[in-house]
């Protein structure tokens, strides 16, 4: 996508990605004890050019938003450490269900508002003009989350992950914008404009500096989205 400023992309580490990805069905995952009532739809970014939108070396924009989002509904980490047994690791330790989007842009909104989701997250990674990998400039960089204008809930959401995530994210740049007229991006978003759940459309750091590459790869961050989101809800249990 392309911002005034910035690209917009999206982050996936390829570890963690299956080979056909895009062809198979979204993946569900129930909560590990008691479920506390809510739905979690997050959805990767799933570029045709994913690997050419200036991602440093040879990471994958997709690759990097898919595996960040396996982390936060499924990782080992609390407090930015490893931690396989506390109740905040994850969003199913948390007591949410969560359905990960593995299809198309159109699949991703269609199952996020045929399953009835509460919250929708698009997954990805950001990128600028800089074709110098190896900056260390980090005020160009940073956390951006975009909310649907008007939207309350989004804004209030997207203002949580800016917080929790941002507050980890290398980049000093962290900001929140409105969709769609605000410079932030020239796209009007489809799973802002189309989802029936509350939305907040998540761009975890820019993937054009080692940096920024090298966070979005540790997943000792994305237990962050859980608190997010609890944060946002109010911890219901």
């Amino acid at each position: 996508m392309r911002f005034a400023h910035y690209w917009i992309g999206i982050a996936i580490l390829s570890v963690m990605l299956l080979p056909g990805r895009g062809a198979r069905a979204d993946e569900i995952y129930d909560p590990y004890n008691s479920w506390n009532g809510y739905k979690v739809y997050l959805s990767p970014a799933r570029h045709s050019d994913a690997g050419n939108r200036g991602e440093c070396g040879n990471n994958n924009e997709n690759n990097m938003a898919y595996n960040s989002s396996w982390h936060a509904t499924n990782g080992w980490h609390y407090n930015d450490v490893y931690n396989d047994t506390s109740a905040y690791r994850n969003l199913r330790a948390r007591g949410y269900q969560v359905r990960i989007g593995t299809g198309t842009l159109q699949s991703a909104i269609d199952n996020s508002n045929a399953w009835g989701a509460n919250l929708h997250i698009p997954m990805h990674s950001n990128a600028s003009g800089n074709t110098d990998c190896n900056t260390t400039n980090s005020s160009a960089f940073g956390t951006v989350v975009i909310y649907r204008d008007g939207n309350a809930n989004g804004q209030s959401l997207a203002n949580q992950l800016k917080d929790k995530v941002g507050y980890k994210s290398p980049g000093t740049n962290d900001y929140t914008c409105y969709n769609p007229n605000h410079p932030c991006t020239l796209i009007d978003l489809g799973e802002l404009r189309l989802i029936n759940a509350t939305a907040a459309y998540q761009e975890s750091e820019f993937h054009n500096w080692w940096t920024g590459v090298n966070w979005i790869n540790d997943y000792s961050w994305p237990w962050r989205m859980g608190w997010a989101i609890d944060q946002f809800l109010g911890y219901p249990r």
